[in-house]
């Protein structure tokens, strides 16, 4: 499979373009398009360009994502709220819930924001990195709402989304902050849809048939004969209770506790209500202040300079990894298969948009 190098200037520009033809407005699609180039920069390749036309675009046409969605705050109790998001953009409900939830915990300490009837709302680790810019602790997480995809330690049907949690803490010296950002299944289910688009095969364990048995080919997962569990596999000697125990917590934060739907609501009328929890922690109200980051960089630094055996890599944590990709992907730009890139193309010429510049990887 050829891929093309695509500048972020141009993959914003194209992104911000294709959203206002879709129906959103220009103040829109320019507080969108940065979530989206956020993850295809720190090389979150799935949650990127790739969902623009499938995800945020074909939603707008169906009527699935509400282009007049006039969110409402329907409870503001101290350090807490909930948003009834009206069935708008996941990316545009999630910052505005993430940055209420960082006003709290200048206030509070603590900011606590659940999101109802909201969409996909991309990475969930550019909301939780919100935080940073405020030296505050962010978190973020969203469920699926009725439209699950993963299977729980051989259930015949799925039961639960991905589930994405994201964790993000400042440092003081250290190169890139702590931003834990993946999901609950043993991959993301847009890792599977990637490699189809490619044409790869994928890496044992990401899913397995009804008899328990490795599935190497990724169109069995669209064809329904192959399942994706959870994180730790797909039985409980190997974890997959504790992926499970995960992937609940955070339907329970995102879905039950926001009024969103689950899992269990599955077959339901109407549009789907997806559940999004956001947490922003001051540590300064918390006595830690300005050690807090110190004390940061003792961790990692722990981390990293632990000895490993020779057979093993040297030791990194989240965030150091996306640090690397994403200042490569600044200066050389962000590499584009070529079958996204002629769906791009196809829908810039439905849309009347110019379509991508770009050059040879």
């Amino acid at each position: 499979m050829d891929f093309f190098c695509i500048a972020a200037n141009e993959l914003h520009g194209f992104t911000v373009a294709a959203l206002k033809a879709a129906g959103f407005t220009a103040s829109q699609a320019q507080k969108a398009a940065p979530v989206l180039l956020h993850a295809d920069l720190n090389g979150h390749d799935t949650h990127g360009i790739a969902n623009l036309v499938n995800v945020y675009i074909a939603g707008a046409r169906s009527g699935e994502i509400n282009l007049a969605a006039t969110g409402q705050w329907i409870s503001d109790q101290g350090a807490c709220a909930t948003l009834d998001a009206d069935g708008g953009l996941g990316l545009l409900a999630g910052q505005q819930a993430m940055e209420r939830a960082i006003d709290k915990a200048r206030d509070f300490g603590i900011g606590c924001v659940v999101v109802r009837n909201s969409s996909h709302f991309g990475a969930a680790g550019f909301y939780a990195s919100m935080a940073l810019e405020h030296g505050m602790i962010g978190m973020a997480m969203t469920n699926l709402g009725r439209e699950p995809v993963a299977h729980p330690l051989g259930s015949m049907a799925p039961l639960m989304g991905t589930n994405p949690i994201s964790l993000a803490a400042p440092v003081a010296a250290m190169p890139a902050p702590f931003l834990l950002d993946m999901s609950t299944t043993v991959c993301a289910s847009g890792k599977i849809k990637q490699a189809i688009r490619r044409q790869q095969t994928i890496p044992t364990g990401w899913l397995h048939d009804a008899e328990g048995r490795e599935v190497s080919d990724p169109g069995a997962y669209l064809d329904g004969s192959a399942m994706l569990p959870m994180l730790g596999g797909a039985y409980a000697e190997q974890g997959g209770h504790k992926g499970l125990g995960l992937g609940m917590m955070v339907e329970i934060l995102c879905g039950v506790l926001s009024g969103a739907q689950t899992g269990a609501d599955f077959g339901n009328p109407g549009r789907n209500s997806i559940g999004h929890f956001f947490l922003a922690l001051s540590p300064e109200a918390f006595g830690a202040g300005e050690g807090f980051r110190s004390s940061m960089d003792r961790l990692l630094q722990y981390i990293t300079q632990a000895p490993v055996h020779p057979a093993f890599d040297p030791l990194s944590y989240p965030g150091a990894p996306d640090l690397g990709v994403r200042t490569e992907r600044l200066a050389q730009g962000i590499p584009v298969d070529a079958a996204l890139l002629e769906q791009l193309d196809s829908i810039a010429g439905q849309l009347g948009i110019s379509r991508i510049t770009r050059t040879a990887a």
